[in-house]
């Protein structure tokens, strides 16, 4: 009772808007800029008689800061964070004489940049970890859950320090806390051609993926660097956000931006007193996480993507034979041994080399769309499955091969239940087995699911097993030798019980 009825008439009229008046803008980076807007709803022009800044160390504020601001009309302003460091904490406190404070804060927390670059003596690593609970039954069969929807990435460099970078680089380290900007010097892009100051654009000679998906990149010449804003791509064309402050030649490379943190405990070792080296991780930022979209162009057998990807051939490809077996020594007697499931469980150990970034890339889409090792797809055994014994000059279901044991796959889930049939035109073909039989005169005979209408023993190079598998980790380690040639080691594993016939359409051939 007796109180004054507030209405929106005594809100709005006669008062000065800022939109917004806050931003917590989190952790940012060099270079970054934030607009807001100022207007009044007074109903004659209003006299602004200065702006009174805190907090504005390496910021600059952009827009009107005195005069007679119209009524009703947006009066937009930019506030640039230059050189700031650590922790931001600023204010723009608008004074129009009245008596009223209208204020504008930004607070956020600036990543400090890690330019140095690399020393390539000691392979930079990258890891990509996703988060699969693996739950297995008595007889062997599994399941998988990728509990992570971004995988983990984390980054491995050595940095070789001398004369005046060692005490530098050793006391910002020491003394700096929070998050980082540190490039992906292993994913760096060339130019086509080199950055003038003013320019608003720049030209790549080619284009990683990593690179297409970051929103600052840092372009680096010799002990001269530049952080830039990203505002669009377009092909090989980068448009900024700002304009090049600085001149560098073709020269220069190009590297994509990731905010991390350095791990718990970095190591260093003191060669000489003027010279040490840095061993590093730093662990991205998952809650900024920035990673490109994978591309899913992979040929499929049964629903399941094939894994296209050959394993390095100067590096021995191993097979380990696991059985799931129940053993129980009562100490007293003979042991007793119970095979819980039939045959033996495979796993590859294969080591690919990629010679180029596209190749990586590829690779590193396919374990995205399998989340880590959650998803089951086909991979070609490291041997040969058999060999046909004769040509098939009519159409048949029926295949006869030299013996090669192949009697046993009923008796047995070891044994590949689909098999890629090269010929040396570059053809592969697809089957699927159903059965094997023996013949009296030490052959056998398979029966496929598809029909096969004609087909040459000397057109063929090989026929290959294919295995149903998994990734057997889900940590995928990407080690550099340059920023084109990487290789990674994984275990592949086979997978029991595969269901042969998850649709009714045959299998294809590519």
């Amino acid at each position: 009772m007796n109180q004054v009825a507030k209405s929106f008439g005594s809100f709005f009229f006669s008062n000065v808007f800022l939109t917004p008046a806050e931003i917590d803008a989190g952790v940012v980076v060099p270079g970054a800029e934030f607009g807001f807007e100022l207007w009044h709803s007074y109903t004659t022009p209003r006299q602004l008689s200065g702006i009174t800044q805190t907090g504005a160390f390496g910021i600059e504020l952009d827009g009107i800061k005195s005069g007679s601001l119209a009524s009703f009309e947006s009066f937009d302003y930019k506030v640039f964070l230059n050189q700031a460091n650590g922790l931001i904490d600023y204010t723009a406190a608008f004074d129009f004489g009245t008596g009223s404070a209208y204020s504008f804060s930004l607070t956020a927390s600036m990543a400090l940049v890690m330019p140095e670059r690399i020393d390539w003596s000691t392979q930079p690593e990258m890891s990509v970890q996703y988060l699969t609970e693996v739950i297995e039954a008595f007889d062997g069969t599994e399941q998988r859950i990728a509990l992570r929807d971004t995988p983990r990435t984390s980054l491995s460099y050595m940095y070789s320090m001398t004369d005046e970078q060692q005490y530098l680089f050793d006391n910002r380290l020491a003394t700096s806390s929070g998050s980082m900007l540190v490039p992906l010097w292993p994913l760096q892009c060339r130019l086509s051609r080199g950055i003038s100051a003013g320019d608003a654009r720049i030209n790549l000679a080619e284009v990683s993926a990593h690179l297409a998906s970051s929103e600052t990149i840092l372009v680096s010449e010799h002990d001269r660097y530049e952080i830039l804003s990203i505002e669009s791509m377009a092909g090989l064309g980068v448009a900024l956000t700002t304009l090049a402050k600085n001149d560098f030649s073709e020269s220069a490379i190009v590297v994509p931006l990731r905010i991390a943190y350095p791990s718990d405990e970095s190591n260093s070792t003191s060669l000489l007193r003027s010279f040490d080296q840095h061993t590093i991780t730093f662990d991205l930022d998952e809650t900024q996480i920035q990673k490109p979209a994978p591309v899913d162009d992979f040929a499929r057998l049964n629903s399941r993507p094939i894994f296209p990807f050959r394993p390095d051939r100067s590096k021995d490809v191993t097979t380990q034979y696991n059985r799931l077996r129940e053993t129980l020594d009562p100490l007293i007697g003979a042991r007793s041994i119970y095979d819980r499931a039939r045959g033996t469980l495979k796993v590859f150990g294969q080591t690919f080399t990629f010679f180029t970034e596209a190749e990586r890339q590829r690779f590193e889409d396919f374990a995205e769309l399998m989340n880590g090792a959650q998803g089951e797809f086909y991979i070609e055994g490291p041997g040969q499955a058999f060999e046909l014994s004769e040509d098939v000059v009519v159409p048949t279901y029926k295949l006869k091969i030299k013996s090669s044991g192949y009697t046993n796959f009923a008796n047995s889930h070891s044994l590949a239940t689909n098999i890629a049939i090269k010929l040396y035109n570059g053809t592969t073909i697809y089957r699927t087995i159903l059965s094997a039989t023996g013949n009296p005169d030490d052959t056998e005979t398979i029966t496929t699911k598809e029909i096969t209408l004609s087909l040459k023993t000397t057109d063929i190079e090989a026929i290959i097993p294919l295995y149903l598998a998994r990734f057997d980790s889900d940590e995928f380690r990407y080690i550099f030798d340059t920023s084109e040639v990487s290789t990674i080691t994984k275990n592949i594993r086979q997978l029991l019980y595969a269901d042969t016939a998850i649709d009714t359409e045959s299998a294809i051939t590519i």
